[in-house]
């Protein structure tokens, strides 16, 4: 059973929300079983975490391990003097979706909102990676994203893994017209704080609630500064979007809409040709 090495730092290290370390980090974590990765069709998290069910002073959470980040094609996107804009420790903090998760959980602690519109944290940990073949051992986890080069390493001196504790919500419920109204109003308290989850489908919801934030962009964002007017918008409508393709998708009946519904199908017309565009 692992001991965390010790990180006292709320993170990331820049402006806005932040995230604190778990407060009892130095106690002993016991891994009771995988609880994302259950099959092919499985891809919960978006694919930047796995997640287990674990104990922690007789308590039971959910573990969110958090892969590794490459800013490579984050970097790529930058266009011209965007480049020179945009300092490399901005990007990852903004970008990374263990630094997404924090900034996004950060604002919503800030806000008394933790656990009230999504599903609750704890805060932050990190796992030694000596921990990294015991996964592999006991739960067949591999993909980690970590640089080859750090192989080359005695595992004491790799990386260690950064995670985030939450509840572990063992209960879910149906989409309801009553639970995606309650959807809907939780989804807007959190982008009234700045937060915009940018992943809203019915895999990150759990109990009604929201509990994923991987890709969130959490103001303030670089991206709401370089980039025009009409980009940002359309980047800030997306959770509305999503929310109604969800519904539409889960074939709920409700009169509720996030959007006006021209614009909705729109949207949604935009959606199919691009569809049918990648299948010919």
């Amino acid at each position: 059973m692992p001991r965390w090495p010790l990180y006292d730092e709320p993170l990331p290290k820049c402006k806005g929300p932040k995230l604190h370390p778990f407060q009892d980090r130095t106690a002993v974590i016991d891994f009771v079983r995988l609880i994302s990765d259950q099959g092919p069709s499985d891809t919960s998290e978006g694919g930047h975490a796995h997640v287990f069910e674990v104990s922690i002073l007789s308590k039971t959470y959910a573990l969110k391990m958090f892969k590794f980040y490459d800013d490579e094609d984050d970097r790529a996107a930058l266009i011209g003097e965007e480049r020179d804009l945009i300092p490399v420790e901005i990007l990852r903090a903004h970008r990374d979706p263990f630094f997404n998760e924090c900034r996004a959980y950060g604002r919503l602690v800030e806000k008394n909102l933790n656990g009230k519109v999504a599903v609750r944290c704890y805060g932050y940990v990190t796992v030694p990676a000596e921990w990294e073949e015991e996964l592999r051992r006991k739960f067949e986890v591999d993909n980690w994203n970590r640089p080859h080069s750090e192989y080359a390493k005695a595992p004491t001196r790799r990386q260690p893994f950064r995670a985030i504790l939450k509840d572990l919500v063992t209960k879910d419920v149906p989409f309801t017209e009553k639970v995606v109204r309650k959807m809907l109003k939780d989804l807007k308290r959190i982008r009234g704080v700045g937060v915009y989850p940018m992943d809203i489908v019915a895999r990150n919801y759990r109990g009604g609630l929201l509990l994923d934030f991987s890709a969130a962009l959490t103001e303030p964002h670089y991206l709401f500064v370089i980039k025009p007017r009409w980009r940002v918008r359309v980047y800030k409508r997306d959770d509305l979007i999503s929310w109604q393709s969800l519904v539409k998708d889960e074939g709920v009946d409700t009169w509720e809409r996030a959007v006006p519904n021209v614009e909705y199908c729109k949207k949604l017309r935009s959606r199919n040709s691009k569809n049918k565009g990648a299948g010919k």
